[in-house]
């Protein structure tokens, strides 16, 4: 995958102290879109437009509006800090590793893979721990682990 848009998100990092974004600030960037997400449906040879894998586009957050058409599940604290069985299979919480490896891997914490319309995505580990940060709702460094 191309490195481009990553390249941009991190970028917003590297400001001066009075311009620099939080982690926070950030993966709200990325959940949301001006800071640009690289991904790709796995069976695709090329990435996406950052526009079309924002994760706004089909995951509604928190007690946020719905996405209309969207069968993508709600993001929230107790959605991925609470123990759910999926497929029959055992229950599991999400920590930020096992989030990151589903939205780089495709492979949730209980070893399923994900649906082939979720995009993969190439994430660092700032912008993978920020946009965790953001959609669990801590932005505290302590809380998002």
């Amino acid at each position: 995958m191309a490195s481009g848009g990553l390249a941009r998100a991190n970028a917003t990092l590297d400001q001066t102290p009075s311009q620099r974004v939080t982690p926070w600030q950030l993966g709200r960037s990325l959940f949301d879109g001006p800071a640009e997400l690289q991904g790709r449906i796995y069976t695709h040879v090329v990435d996406l437009p950052p526009t079309v894998v924002r994760c706004a586009n089909c995951h509604a957050l928190h007690d946020g509006p719905d996405v209309p058409r969207s069968l993508a599940p709600r993001l929230t604290h107790d959605g991925l800090l609470s123990p759910h069985a999926r497929r029959g299979g055992p229950a599991t919480t999400y920590s930020r590793d096992t989030f990151c490896t589903l939205l780089r891997r495709g492979i949730d914490p209980a070893f399923v893979l994900i649906s082939v319309e979720m995009p993969r995505y190439q994430l660092d580990a700032t912008a993978c721990d920020a946009l965790w940060r953001y959609v669990i709702g801590s932005p505290h460094a302590d809380d998002a682990h």
